[in-house]
């Protein structure tokens, strides 16, 4: 963990606090459960914050993103109308590595071999993507995100 920053406890804490009394809450909010925080590398591979779901079922309502230092950043709700979930993605779509990497696997090319999924930001850090290394049978590197439903190349 970079020097200063906080663990999955704080962050957890962190987005509870953003939910009860904060910019975070809304009904939904409130009513949802927390996820287990996952961690937000940076390019170099550091901590660069912590991401914690809210989801209601298998549905997530949103993201709250917490910085490397415990302080809050930012929530992002997938509710589109207040009473209703309709719309927002499965869990499975932004926390579960098996289905984010099935993602990657079918943008891969025949013989790619993929390396381990790395939650990051693709250039800014409010656009998060999981990431993995991609290794061509020619030894070419690259790399595919994977944000919600929807993988894409980037260059590494």
């Amino acid at each position: 963990m970079t020097s200063g920053a906080v663990g999955p406890d704080r962050a957890r804490a962190a987005a509870a606090a953003a939910i009860a009394s904060g910019p975070a809450a809304i009904a939904a909010a409130r009513e949802g459960r927390l996820l287990d925080p996952v961690a937000i590398r940076d390019p170099a591979g550091d901590t660069a914050g912590w991401v914690v779901g809210l989801a209601s079922g298998e549905t997530l309502i949103g993201l709250i993103q917490i910085e490397a230092d415990g302080r809050y950043r930012r929530f992002a709700s997938f509710q589109r109308r207040a009473g209703t979930l309709d719309g927002c993605p499965p869990v499975a779509d932004w926390f579960d590595p098996p289905t984010i990497r099935e993602r990657a696997e079918a943008l891969a090319g025949a013989g790619e071999r993929l390396g381990t999924l790395v939650l990051t930001y693709d250039g800014n850090p409010d656009r998060l993507a999981w990431a993995v290394e991609t290794t061509s049978p020619a030894g070419e590197r690259s790399r595919i995100l994977v944000a919600g439903a929807y993988a894409y190349r980037s260059p590494t």
